[in-house]
């Protein structure tokens, strides 16, 4: 068999894993350990999930190992940024030894990095907003996506961002969030939003609106125990998604996040 042939070959084989995937309507994230945690082996397509937790649990770092491992199976991404440069996105993926940049440049993973204060004052009028302009945000996309692109995947980071941004929290950041929420509906892509929120969450959004607009919750925690910290995950809910319920190890290694789903964390000891 020659070098053209064994390539035929691959690419047969990744299309066929593709197409089975599109099939059963199950996204596979490819995080070791991750699409175990799932009856169907990933997160049903479609789906927008909320991924929550407080600082230092690993949010930022899962949601881009998805966009990469995607990508990296032919798929397409969008990763967008409302604190970060696309500049430093991409450097914090280099440094597990992702080559990112070169899916970067061909086109399938695309990062964008906007304003939050834009996007309201595009929306709104102004950071207060008014009636009038309520109404006209309507017309404008809480997001954009170039006509020749179209994602399998839309990742925020963060919502927290806007809603620090909004000054008018519960009247600007309540529409925002039903038009996006709705947005990713219409693209028919799989949708992961970042929130913070305490490290021991007692609920995981800022308002409490996002729980109720989104099919799935997944929680990042960092817990202390004695002289150390132990990262850990749960799925806490997943529409259409048939998923274990427990709270289980989670490792942030060089590579990347690593899930154990036989090692079960267990809150009441912190």
């Amino acid at each position: 068999m020659d070098e053209n042939e064994i390539h035929m070959n691959e690419n047969t084989i990744e299309n066929t894993e593709i197409s089975r995937n599109k099939r059963e309507g199950v996204l596979r994230t490819e995080i070791n350990g991750f699409d175990t945690l799932f009856a169907g082996g990933g997160i049903p397509r479609g789906n927008s999930v909320l991924v929550a937790g407080g600082p230092g649990t690993g949010k930022s770092i899962f949601c881009r190992q998805i966009c990469f491992n995607l990508v990296s199976r032919g798929m397409k991404c969008m990763y967008v940024s409302f604190e970060e440069s696309k500049e430093r996105i991409i450097k914090s993926m280099e440094k597990f030894g992702w080559d990112i940049k070169r899916f970067v440049d061909s086109g399938s993973l695309l990062i964008q990095k906007i304003n939050p204060l834009d996007i309201l004052r595009m929306k709104f009028g102004s950071i207060g907003g008014s009636g009038s302009a309520t109404e006209l945000s309507y017309k404008i996309k809480p997001l954009v996506i170039p006509k020749d692109f179209q994602p399998d995947v839309i990742a925020v980071d963060s919502l927290s961002a806007i809603i620090e941004a909004s000054v008018t929290k519960d009247k600007n950041y309540r529409i925002y969030l039903q038009q996006l929420f709705s947005f990713f509906e219409e693209t028919g892509a799989t949708s992961f939003l970042i929130t913070e929120t305490d490290p021991i969450p007692s609920r995981f959004s800022e308002s409490g609106i996002e729980e109720f607009l989104a099919d799935g919750i997944i929680v990042l925690y960092n817990f202390q125990k004695e002289d150390f910290r132990e990262n850990a995950i749960e799925i806490l809910k997943m529409r259409d998604g048939k998923h274990q319920k427990k709270i289980v190890m989670m490792e942030i290694t060089d590579q990347g996040v690593i899930i154990h789903p036989e090692k079960r964390v267990l809150v009441n000891n912190y």
